[in-house]
């Protein structure tokens, strides 16, 4: 379930909290959200990235899920606009107790994916894609300069290094602020993320073989991983993980716009990405049947419903050159 949050009929006007309530439910949820990550040692765009989703993330704790943009009552924290539009420009916004009061003080984001990584990055950096000519493989291979590359381009540009200091190949070398994108081979269509993180902990080996009808080949013998991104996205990733889940006028569900959730990538004993699944499976790992333990076939069937493979929708991961950060 998607909640609908396009009907500005429908918004229901709660009273504000006072700033001093706001700022103690920011500084718990950035807490209690990010848990040991230390913020300090991750990179500024990413840092930029988790301020403005635990921005949004403490308003709507406090009942603040609207407000004004651009003269009109708006959901505040939303997926869609377009970099180049005048009529529906994407935007982020961070807290600012000063703005003015008939705009209000809070958060608030319109992008897609890839846009959303384009603004932190120009927001942080003063990062501007117009100096970096990127292949396009959907022109030719013909360089492009684009202001907000689409997903597709980030791939080009991070398989050929424009503008990334390097590809990470091993999906185990993969650090917290590490861009990843995908495309749908020899589309346009893909997406575009941050990393937050891998959690090694979560581990779990795909089998060898079986005689599972869910059993999918190509997966023997890899890795089953949970990734932690930062996203904008128009449904979030794995419900009780992301930060998009919401309740709103009774209804919880995920909603879109920026936000952080847990996807999943297999890799292969030489680290490689195989495969990855947008969302993670909502049943355990293992089941004990008879006094045996083995691979639950419900997780398989799970994962072979979310599985993309890596020929047909590649994921890559690219990391940025050391940059020092502007003042916003």
């Amino acid at each position: 379930m998607q909640l609908d949050l396009s009907n500005s009929a429908s918004f229901a006007m709660t009273p504000r909290p006072t700033w001093t309530r706001f700022c103690a439910t920011l500084a718990l949820g950035a807490g209690s959200l990010l848990g040991a990550i230390q913020l300090a040692a991750q990179p500024a765009h990413l840092n930029r990235g988790h301020q403005l989703v635990d921005e949004i993330v403490a308003a709507q704790s406090q009942g603040v899920f609207t407000g004004v943009v651009d003269g009109a009552t708006v959901f505040l924290n939303r997926y869609g606009g377009s970099w180049n539009s005048n009529l529906n420009p994407s935007f982020i916004r961070f807290f600012d107790a000063n703005r003015a009061a008939n705009v209000g003080p809070y958060a608030a984001n319109l992008t897609e994916c890839a846009p959303l990584v384009t603004h932190l990055l120009r927001n942080t950096y003063g990062w501007d894609w117009h100096q970096h000519f990127i292949s396009d493989p959907m022109n030719n291979g013909n360089l492009v300069a684009k202001s907000s590359p689409s997903s597709y381009l980030y791939v080009s540009a991070i398989k050929h290094q424009v503008g990334f200091a390097s590809q990470v190949t091993n999906f185990l070398d993969v650090l917290p602020g590490d861009i990843g994108a995908r495309w749908e081979v020899g589309t346009s269509t893909g997406h575009t993320l941050i990393v937050v993180g891998v959690n090694l902990d979560s581990a779990k080996a795909y089998p060898v073989s079986s005689a599972d009808i869910s059993f999918v080949p190509e997966l023997a013998g890899s890795t089953y991983y949970e990734l932690t991104v930062l996203d904008s996205s128009a449904t979030g990733h794995s419900g009780g993980n992301d930060t998009r889940l919401i309740t709103y006028n009774g209804s919880t569900a995920l909603s879109g716009g920026a936000g952080r959730g847990v996807m999943g990538v297999f890799a292969n004993a030489n680290g490689q990405v195989i495969g990855h699944t947008w969302s993670l499976p909502t049943s355990s790992y293992l089941k004990t049947k008879n006094g045996v333990t083995g691979v639950n076939p419900t997780w398989l069937s799970s994962i072979k419903s979310r599985l993309e493979r890596q020929a047909d929708i590649e994921l890559v991961f690219g990391r940025l050159p050391a940059l020092a950060p502007v003042v916003p």
